[in-house]
């Protein structure tokens, strides 16, 4: 039997962002029901999502994915690598469905410091410090 594909009506009132440029996104209603995770150990951190995007936020294209479409939104603790669909594309107060493909702990605003080591060994530094590393 042949698959036949049928038009969905719903999905025509919900266009996807795209955008190879940041997107300011202001506070947009989403409902708790419209987030899905791609894994089950993302679905704690929902809310996190859900408040950056109903308080506005900055979607930053995510640059190893090529489809123009997957955005980081950094909430308090975690950064979220969603996909968004809106019920009109002018208007981005309203989203429609949200897909997190990843969450990762946020990095943002950190500083590394590590003791012992200073500007001057930066110098010194050469192939063979590197081959003590990858044993």
């Amino acid at each position: 039997m042949p698959i036949v594909k049928k038009r969905n009506v719903q999905t025509e009132t919900r266009l996807l962002l795209e955008s190879a440029d940041p997107v300011e996104l202001p506070p947009a209603e989403i409902e708790d029901g419209a987030v899905l995770a791609q894994f089950d150990k993302i679905k704690p951190y929902i809310p996190e999502l859900l408040a950056a995007l109903r308080a506005g936020t900055i979607a930053e294209p995510v640059p190893v994915m090529l489809d123009g479409a997957t955005f980081a939104i950094h909430g308090e603790s975690r950064t979220f690598w969603v996909k968004l669909w809106h019920t009109n594309g002018s208007d981005l107060t309203k989203i429609e469905r949200a897909q997190i493909l990843s969450c990762i702990p946020s990095t943002r605003g950190l500083q590394v410091i590590v003791e012992g080591v200073d500007d001057e060994n930066d110098e010194d530094f050469d192939e063979e410090d590197l081959d003590d590393f990858e044993e």
